[in-house]
């Protein structure tokens, strides 16, 4: 890493995911949940009920509201899927804002909701990102789909680190990641394009890349997008390596952890 970046950014890309714990055998929320789907088919209802019963949403589309108990390599996870956007956005604002709006759910299209006793994913039918299916050369429908499976791995990722390695922090060495997973898994393979133009390292307006560097000065925010840049070329060359191709998922994602920002950095340079 070289010298000159500021100790905010310093601070900014440090690795705190660099010790694997076996995770706490706290899943007992599963069968919360599990009783809920079970008894209450209206997942409307059940989310007002049991997730906002002093904060309930008005929703505009409760019968496009679903849920289930998903699997994946990070263990089950409850997750409900909104198909009206306005009702993603305003479950979310109740849920995870305590009902004071921010204009910042605009840009989110899941949310990982987590407390002492509870977890759950929540995902909306947006295009990813906001970016529109034309700009990545598909139909709607492709992309819907796409985007669905995008934005549940992603999810998935964020999920492992907080069991495994105790966070699952808003900042770039997460988003790398789970962008990585989740791009990987909807096509088949990684574009550093697509994961720069989602973010908006590629200087698209209302890219994510706000979301996550909103406590960094203008100028520490352009060394960031800087380095995103650098680090999502780097998995782009390591996505086609024999080294990626001999892992399984979670072999990837530990050693994504523990090579941190600055790995990738050194990796991309060739100084390690």
């Amino acid at each position: 890493m070289k010298n000159e970046y500021s100790e905010d950014v310093k601070n900014y890309i440090s690795n705190i995911l660099t010790e694997k714990k076996e995770p706490k055998d706290d899943e007992y929320f599963l069968e919360v949940w599990k009783e809920w789907f079970d008894t209450e088919k209206d997942t409307a209802n059940l989310l007002n009920s049991h997730i906002l019963p002093s904060r309930p949403v008005d929703f505009k589309e409760p019968e496009n509201i679903t849920g289930s108990i998903y699997s994946s390599y990070a263990g089950e996870i409850p997750m409900i899927i909104f198909g009206n956007p306005d009702d993603f956005e305003h479950f979310v604002i109740n849920a995870a804002y305590k009902g004071v709006w921010t204009d910042e759910v605009k840009k989110q299209g899941a949310s990982f909701l987590a407390g002492k006793t509870n977890r759950f994913i929540v995902l909306s039918k947006k295009p990813y990102s906001n970016v529109p299916a034309s700009w990545m050369g598909l139909g709607d429908a492709d992309w819907h789909e796409k985007s669905m499976i995008l934005r549940r791995e992603h999810e998935y990722m964020h999920y492992y680190t907080r069991r495994y390695y105790g966070s699952a922090k808003q900042n770039l060495h997460d988003e790398l990641m789970a962008d990585f997973f989740g791009i990987y898994a909807a096509f088949g393979r990684y574009e550093a394009k697509w994961f720069d133009h989602f973010m908006g390292v590629d200087g698209r307006e209302g890219g994510r890349i706000t979301v996550y560097t909103q406590k960094l000065s203008e100028e520490d925010r352009a060394e960031v997008l800087k380095i995103a840049g650098i680090c999502s070329s780097y998995l782009e060359e390591w996505s086609g390596s024999e080294e990626f191709a001999s892992m399984n998922i979670t072999q990837k994602i530990d050693h994504l952890c523990e090579l941190g920002i600055e790995g990738m950095i050194q990796k991309k340079n060739g100084t390690v």
